[in-house]
């Protein structure tokens, strides 16, 4: 599929899909709200042949889809498998944020108009964590407004000239609880200075300002963090220059409270004000909310 591919938009009720399609669109996209998956092999093979005039298409695929939500992987795995150019760009948000929106802008949930807000939420999750899994990008934009999100869609996804800016994410997580499957780095940091055996830190997590000076001042953390930010820095232009889009650096301990958190805050910080990142932090296995 060269030279023309399909970006699919799924995640969350409420977590932003309509507005990054809509700035696609603006970018001069081809755009489709909730093709039926029936339909996607058609579309695809539509956007590949040598006569379309569609040179960049997105779609939204959402828990809308009813009972075909559950063949939208496989449908995706197999037209990759064809050698398709296809990108999943997987949208979520905690469940407090998307409570405040639906609040705030009185909309029903689309899963079941009769569920109660918090269940119907709940039960999307689980029908989507397969469409999750094979997602090429996941963004959590529980922080992010419309214009954050219209900017994330311009920078990564422009078709004008070369990309210029490069989705990097930053995953904390613990090890107990498996990697993360978006992972492209992981990073162990279990040899840190554990909070936890410190009775006044141990329930608090690495975003409290008292866990993250614990670790930063640790013996051995700032030798860490300089050879840290010296590999990322020697790294991430690399990837730019072959034009990747975005790349994921997870970093572990052992239950993904304490140092991982820490660790990932410090490094989001050092590389947010860089020209050409996009920076994203998600706390895998600390609460929502």
């Amino acid at each position: 599929m060269s030279g023309s591919g399909l970006l699919i938009i799924s995640g969350y009720s409420g977590s932003g899909k309509t507005t990054v399609l809509r700035a696609l669109e603006d970018i001069g996209y081809y755009t489709v709200d909730n093709l039926p998956v029936d339909l996607l092999p058609s579309f695809v093979h539509l956007i590949a042949s040598s006569g379309s005039s569609i040179g960049k298409a997105a779609m939204v695929m959402d828990i809308r889809g009813g009972d075909s939500v559950a063949s939208y992987p496989q449908a995706i795995r197999n037209l990759k498998d064809s050698g398709y150019n296809i990108q999943v760009v997987f949208l979520e948000a905690s469940l407090d944020a998307l409570q405040k929106r639906f609040s705030e802008t009185r909309r029903v949930h689309p899963l079941d108009h009769s569920l109660p807000l918090v269940e119907a939420l709940s039960r999307e999750r689980h029908l989507l964590e397969p469409l999750r899994e094979v997602a090429d990008i996941h963004l959590d934009t529980s922080d992010l407004g419309y214009h954050d999100l219209r900017k994330f869609a311009a920078d990564r996804f422009g078709i004008s000239g070369s990309r210029e800016k490069m989705l990097l994410s930053f995953v904390s997580f613990g090890f107990k609880n498996g990697l993360p499957k978006e992972a492209d780095i992981v990073l162990d940091v279990r040899f840190l200075a554990n909070p936890f055996f410190v009775e006044e830190l141990r329930y608090r997590d690495g975003r409290d300002p008292e866990v993250s000076s614990f670790v930063e001042h640790a013996e051995g953390t700032g030798e860490f963090l300089e050879h840290l930010k010296s590999f990322l820095e020697y790294l991430l232009p690399r990837y730019l220059n072959e034009g990747r889009g975005y790349l994921t650096v997870a970093i572990g301990c052992t239950g993904g409270r304490h140092r991982s958190v820490a660790i990932v805050e410090r490094m989001s910080q050092y590389f947010k004000d860089s020209g050409p990142l996009w920076v994203q932090v998600r706390h895998r296995d600390l609460p929502e909310g």
